[in-house]
């Protein structure tokens, strides 16, 4: 499997989360995060649900941002927490054995406690302004995710945050595991010819498979 790159739906009129999860794999991406910030729950259900039975029938890997209850219930992958989103002590209580806890890390101080609760992996940012963080503003050095890629190691590393397809030099810059790639797939009229696109560029850097 690919992990260099993680690719991430968003909530869009134009398309629900199953089908950019489809459209996704279609163009090559094998890890993918379904994240949704605002559509009603019920919805996100239907959706997760479909997005969860169409990844594992292509063999893709499906996390869920924020809902650890979801998770369970559809039966995805795996869980990506965010500051209030849960512990990861929770998450583990609750899935199954086996299941992928990914978190969230803006500072080196973030790092060091996300170290002690040993995520399967973390998604480390913003590297830049985001249009789908635009709370967040980038203040750390390359140095500093430097360092915080040391303090994590061996945890993987996802660098988050106005990433295009033109960024993935920096998995060996900075020493990430990979991308996560939102806004820079949905550039194009075609989600599948971008997802393409960028999974053809990140297989210079594809590191060892993690999950």
């Amino acid at each position: 499997m690919n992990n260099s790159i993680m690719c991430l739906t968003r909530d869009c009129s134009e398309y629900s989360h199953d089908k950019q999860v489809k459209d996704f794999i279609q163009g090559g991406g094998q890890l993918i995060q379904l994240r949704s910030k605002s559509i009603p729950n019920e919805v996100l259900y239907h959706q997760a649900n479909k997005a969860v039975t169409y990844a594992k029938s292509y063999g893709a890997k499906l996390i869920i941002n924020d809902h650890i209850e979801l998770t369970h219930k559809v039966d995805a992958h795996g869980v990506h927490l965010g500051a209030n989103d849960g512990s990861i002590a929770e998450a583990r209580k609750i899935l199954p054995s086996g299941k992928i806890i990914g978190k969230t890390v803006h500072s080196i101080k973030e790092a060091l406690s996300a170290k002690k609760d040993k995520p399967d992996y973390v998604g480390m940012g913003p590297y830049r302004i985001s249009s789908t963080k635009k709370d967040l503003q980038p203040v750390l050095t390359n140095y500093q995710f430097q360092q915080i890629v040391k303090i994590l190691d061996p945890i993987p590393v996802y660098l988050i945050g106005g990433l295009s397809k033109d960024d993935f030099s920096l998995i060996e810059s900075l020493g990430v595991q990979g991308l996560a790639l939102c806004s820079a797939l949905f550039s194009g009229n075609n989600l599948t010819d971008q997802t393409r696109l960028a999974v053809d560029k990140s297989q210079a850097y594809s590191r060892l498979t993690i999950y």
